[in-house]
């Protein structure tokens, strides 16, 4: 081939992929446009597809709004629906005393033979939940007793608001939170019954289903209670006179509610005025009710005026170590020209828990939760539950010569032996001896007795 025939053909090879580079440039472009479409519409049919499955999720939770989730947390059977705005609940508790005693002379010569006897101190059955989110309610009734009182009352029927953080309002027949140990619950106290001092201190204005409006308020560590009350809803409680009017008032401060070492300090008071004639009456049965005999007892048959009940509070919980104790002053003042009255009672009691579980401080009443076992007896397992060992020392003086009032001082020491066999079960042993001295008005002013008990309680 001669050089210009080379040189032709070249040029005719080039021109041919000049013209022939736009026509591929252009196929391929349409082919990655094609691909990128393709992409594009399967990705929209994902997205769609997601949406169809969350809008049938919606929906889904939408027409389950009123279903019902039931749980059985410790046998206690609670109702919930989906949204979490409403809940119910049943609750209950039995606590069966048995007990026996040994009196002195003067005790049998004074009151005759005290009753050894079994008594379901408590039996209470209750319903309680929310409604709305933010209101609670509780409906509970009491159908033990003690001695020779009614067996079937009204414990609690109260309606509380709980929509602002750390604040509880509450308005009906209700406990308000008045000292610390009546702020512990029935199920969670050291001993079988709370000590002297905190009954006589709610007897004026505080104790179970008073007429109430008030409320709690809560921090961290913060801890503060406020009511108005009136007369008591339960079976006797005298309703009929509406006069009755109470201030009651708590605060607490604790230094480490949670964890390690907790100091707990704390005040309760109350004051009560415009009372009807004979609501005023001092008076306890000797730290055990399986017989109805009161020991102390200081009546002002209608000649209180005005009452005050104030004094402090001390406790700390380190592991299974706690200790406490409360000290309360009762001011009586009085009709007319009789001179006014004021009595003191106090006590102080410590537990170790010898199977190493430590105590719960409970912020939001200002009080301690109760012992749960790590090794529950039962279930098959091998646990031997929780045992405690505890000891008590009270004292109340119901005496004031200058107001002429001989009530009696009654000391009283009690030692007790609690095994919690779970979180349902649990047996207290308590060993009581009582001494009482200068009682007005019966035949020898100082006497005494021993006592055993064994309260057997199962909660749910």
């Amino acid at each position: 081939m001669t050089l210009r025939n080379i040189l032709l053909a070249g040029t005719a090879l080039g021109a041919a992929a000049i013209l022939s580079g736009p026509a591929f440039a252009a196929t391929s472009t349409q082919a990655e446009l094609n691909a990128l479409k393709a992409q594009i519409e399967a990705l929209q049919k994902k997205i769609d597809d997601v949406e169809i499955q969350h809008g049938n999720q919606i929906k889904s939770l939408e027409e389950r709004k009123s279903d019902v989730e039931v749980s059985l947390k410790d046998g206690r059977p609670v109702f919930k629906t989906a949204d979490g705005n409403f809940t119910f609940g049943i609750t209950g508790r039995a606590h069966l005393d048995v007990g026996a005693y040994d009196q002195d002379t003067n005790s049998e010569a004074n009151f005759g033979a005290l009753r050894g006897n079994a008594n379901f101190r408590r039996a209470r059955l209750g319903f309680n939940g929310t409604f709305a989110k933010d209101f609670g309610y509780n409906i509970e009734f009491n159908f033990g007793d003690s001695g020779t009182e009614s067996n079937a009352r009204i414990y609690e029927v109260a309606l509380t608001y709980k929509g602002i953080e750390g604040v509880n309002l509450v308005l009906g027949a209700t406990k308000p939170k008045m000292t610390l140990d009546d702020s512990t619950s029935s199920n969670d106290i050291t001993f079988i019954e709370r000590a002297t001092a905190v009954n006589l201190a709610l007897t004026p204005a505080a104790g179970e289903a008073r007429m109430t409006a008030g409320g709690t308020f809560n921090t961290d560590n913060f801890f503060s209670a406020a009511y108005y009350t009136m007369g008591s809803a339960a079976a006797g409680g005298g309703l009929d006179d509406y006069d009755s009017s109470n201030i009651v008032g708590r605060l607490a401060y604790a230094t480490s509610p949670k964890e390690g070492l907790n100091v707990h300090i704390g005040a309760s008071g109350s004051h009560s005025f415009n009372l009807p004639a004979d609501t005023i009456r001092f008076r306890d049965r000797p730290e055990l009710r399986v017989d109805p005999l009161r020991y102390v007892d200081a009546n002002f048959a209608g000649t209180a005026d005005e009452v005050t009940v104030y004094g402090p509070e001390l406790a700390l919980n380190y592991g299974p170590f706690r200790a406490q104790g409360e000290y309360y002053i009762y001011d009586v003042a009085r009709n007319g020209v009789l001179a006014d009255a004021s009595f003191d009672a106090w006590y102080l009691q410590a537990s170790w828990v010898i199977t190493g579980e430590a105590y719960k401080y409970d912020i939001k009443k200002a009080a301690y939760s109760g012992v749960k076992p790590a090794n529950p007896f039962g279930f098959g397992g091998k646990g031997m539950g929780a045992w405690e060992i505890a000891a008590r020392y009270s004292s109340a003086d119901l005496n004031d010569a200058s107001a002429g009032i001989a009530g009696g001082q009654q000391d009283i020491i009690t030692v007790g032996l609690n095994w919690y066999v779970n979180n349902n079960l649990r047996f207290m042993l308590n060993y009581l001896n009582v001494d009482v001295e200068d009682r007005g008005g019966v035949i020898n002013p100082n006497f005494g007795h021993d006592a055993v008990a064994l309260r057997t309680q199962f909660t749910f």
